[in-house]
């Protein structure tokens, strides 16, 4: 057998018939059939059995998977050896069929194969177009909505801009008020100092000489008197004679 022969049933043997993509977590079903465990859970979704096998119809009363891990080994082997091409935009990338209608319950787009599948036998599926212009409405409805809280929300923060602008230039004025009005009270305070100052000197002037020539005639005086005590406290000590001699003298200086 041919390597590429080889290379095409490697990759044959590790793809999942649900989603023909490499399998994910592979399990086997009773009947020998191995799937991605979430791509069989998905088409088993109806809570109760019989389940049927997707690609051999053989029912099965229970979920009966079991882990193929030898098959998982594979197929990330082959996952290395051909990397899977990329998804086109439009296309399911799990069964590679375009993307034709939409599941409103699990806001999904579904391809047929996906819309097939016990996953959305109970869920509301439209078609693509009907589902993307009632979506379009409702999103027009609310972007009109947006909108008004927008144009409101615009409006509030120009008056709460114009408040802040009004209060700025508000407090701008009172502090440069409250700046004069004390400039206006320093001036004044340093007038009063220096004219309280010039009154002081002035008084000092008018006052204070005549208080000095009194201390110093009281000064004077004093000395006077001090000698006076001296030579009286003298003559006391001396006898009867020289108490008397010059006694008119002494007592005219009292």
């Amino acid at each position: 057998m041919a390597a590429s022969d080889l290379s095409t049933n490697l990759q044959e043997e590790a793809t999942c018939a649900i989603c023909l993509d490499y399998f994910m977590d592979p399990v086997m079903t009773d009947c020998g059939h191995n799937f991605c465990r979430e791509c069989i859970r998905r088409c088993w979704g109806q809570p109760e059995g019989p389940y049927a096998c997707p690609e051999c119809r053989e029912l099965s009363p229970q979920r009966n998977l079991r882990p193929n891990r030898p098959l998982a080994k594979m197929a990330e082997m082959a996952r290395r050896l051909h990397p899977p091409s990329p998804v086109p935009q439009g296309v399911c990338a799990a069964h590679r069929e375009p993307l034709a209608s939409f599941c409103a319950d699990e806001l999904r787009l579904l391809c047929a194969s996906c819309e097939r599948s016990g996953e959305h036998w109970a869920h509301r599926v439209r078609p693509l177009q009907d589902a993307a212009e009632d979506l379009k409405g409702k999103l027009e409805k609310s972007l009109d909505h947006l909108q008004k809280q927008m144009e409101d929300a615009l409006l509030f923060q120009a008056q709460a801009e114009e408040t802040c602008a009004l209060w700025q230039k508000m407090v701008e004025s009172q502090r440069q008020n409250v700046r004069t009005e004390f400039e206006r009270l320093r001036r004044l305070l340093a007038e009063e100092e220096q004219r309280l100052l010039q009154r002081l000197e002035e008084e000092e002037l008018e006052v204070l000489p005549p208080l000095q020539e009194s201390a110093v005639r009281l000064g004077q005086q004093s000395a006077q008197l001090a000698d006076l005590v001296a030579e009286l406290e003298g003559r006391c000590q001396l006898p009867a004679l020289g108490l008397l001699q010059d006694i008119m003298d002494t007592l005219h200086r009292k």
